[in-house]
């Protein structure tokens, strides 16, 4: 018997928050949308759900969400635009990486204090953690009372101090041998994230290389489209996408697509002149 077709897999960046808006390194620090962000989450759900009239191998089961608050207000304004709606499903481990000393402060200051070089090493590069986050500082408090409102298994499984895009990697590997097999078994899943979370996500999906996710942006509030086939361990795909022992489910496209190209090549743009994701 045939096994089901892979099912799709959309990712999200939640809209653009307050700190987004000010260009602060927000990391674990709990912020709300902007107004800007709120009318981009919205019109996220309005182009699923157009779209999932119009192939309803779209329409997500479940959502899965970053608990942080910027993330599942985005994935519930957009859940409500869609069939079902579907349900939400918190996921502590698509939370932001822990900027460290950095959380909080404004990039250009960041910038400054630190010279060009090393500012780009810890934004950009893959295994470079920020300095630890102070204790006793204000900021620390704050993320502090992030990790108290997180499952014990995030207080566990997360670096308290600071993460690099590895540690990230690292964190979001189980999560996502759990989607591949929900996508194995037919299931469609949207996922809401966060910068650095969803390109840590997409590494794994895509199977990026570590100068391939230094250069990887992610607009805020454009769905990004994933759709799969089966492999086998030879590299070849299954006849008639039956699945057996060993398959493994890669992208028929590398790097998705997004619904909507135009805003998302124009956002990419900016990000890419302010400095990346």
């Amino acid at each position: 018997m045939s096994a089901p077709a892979p099912g799709t897999l959309v990712l999200l960046r939640h809209g653009e928050s307050v700190y987004n808006a000010e260009n602060r390194f927000t990391g674990l620090l709990d912020v709300d949308l902007s107004d800007r962000g709120v009318h981009e989450a919205e019109l996220a759900g309005a182009q699923l759900a157009a779209a999932c009239e119009q192939d309803p191998s779209l329409a997500p089961h479940r959502v899965l969400t970053s608990p942080l608050v910027r993330a599942s207000a985005t994935a519930a304004i957009v859940a409500a635009a869609l069939p079902g709606p579907p349900p939400l499903v918190p996921e502590w481990r698509l939370v932001e990486r822990h900027y460290g000393a950095f959380t909080d402060d404004l990039r250009e200051s960041v910038r400054a204090e630190y010279g060009e070089t090393a500012y780009w090493e810890y934004r950009r590069s893959f295994d470079h953690r920020p300095p630890p986050v102070e204790e006793g500082s204000e900021a620390a408090a704050r993320v502090a009372d992030t990790f108290g409102r997180l499952p014990d298994a995030a207080r566990s499984g997360m670096r308290r101090d600071t993460e690099s895009l590895a540690d990230v990697v690292h964190r979001l590997e189980p999560l996502w041998n759990a989607v591949q097999e929900s996508l194995d078994s037919g299931e469609n899943l949207l996922v809401v994230g966060h910068g650095n979370s969803l390109r840590a996500f997409v590494m794994l999906v895509d199977r990026l290389t570590a100068p391939e996710v230094q250069v990887l942006n992610v607009p805020t509030g454009i769905p990004l489209v994933h759709r799969f086939t089966r492999q086998t361990p030879d590299g070849g795909a299954h006849p008639g996408g039956k699945s057996r022992p060993g398959a493994s489910l890669v992208p028929v496209h590398r790097g998705g697509r997004y619904l909507d190209a135009d805003r998302a090549e124009a956002a990419l743009a900016d990000l890419e002149q302010r400095g990346g994701t």
